[in-house]
């Protein structure tokens, strides 16, 4: 009997490390292969390393949303943190502190207390990326803490554009905005709004 068994055992971890390759999850960790990769790209999630890619954005004193910073935060270690005299986060010499309204203009459902906790994708662009001709520019009266799933995106902001990957995590502070997809694939993004207005 334990004849059949070890080779049905074998026969499963095959036919399931066929399936994790076949859908591109198959991680890597012989001989460092993981970590080696991880160096190569400096964006790239690792949940084993020490800390992952933060990005935050916000406006500038002129109201133009930008990005503020973009570094890595260590594990353990605070993501973002508001406060009632701070309700976007401590603001550096050149952000804007205060508030912009939501453009567009909130739905009249459109809540304007408590939270909420979305799932959102952004497929596939028809098109290159053209600032000029693109569409879907917002600013909603929150701070938003967007963490990317997989994939890769870029945000385009008033002044500058930023890519983010999957594992990384955008602190959205009130400021304008539209995304673009120039891969083959949806992006998919887990987003926690709080709302100031």
């Amino acid at each position: 009997m334990s004849r059949n068994v070890e080779p049905c055992a074998q026969s499963i971890g095959r036919r399931a490390l066929l399936r994790s390759a076949s859908a591109g999850v198959l991680t890597l960790t012989v001989g460092g292969l993981a970590a080696e990769a991880a160096a190569a790209d400096a964006n790239a999630f690792d949940p084993m390393a020490d800390g992952f890619r933060r990005v935050v954005v916000g406006n500038t004193k002129a109201g133009k949303s930008v990005v503020m910073s973009d570094e890595k935060v260590k594990r353990n270690a605070d993501i973002w943190r508001s406060s009632p005299a701070e309700p976007l986060g401590a603001s550096g010499p050149n952000d804007l502190p205060s508030l912009l309204p939501a453009s567009p203009p909130p739905r009249a459902n459109e809540p304007t207390a408590g939270t909420r906790w979305f799932y959102a994708a952004i497929g596939p662009a028809k098109a290159p990326l053209d600032r000029a001709s693109i569409k879907g520019w917002h600013r909603v009266s929150s701070i938003s803490y967007v963490f990317i799933t997989n994939g890769e995106v870029t945000l385009l902001l008033d002044e500058g554009q930023v890519v983010l990957r999957g594992g990384d995590l955008l602190v959205m502070r009130n400021a304008m905005h539209t995304w673009h997809n120039a891969t083959a694939q949806p992006v998919g993004m887990l987003i926690a709004q709080y709302p100031l207005s």
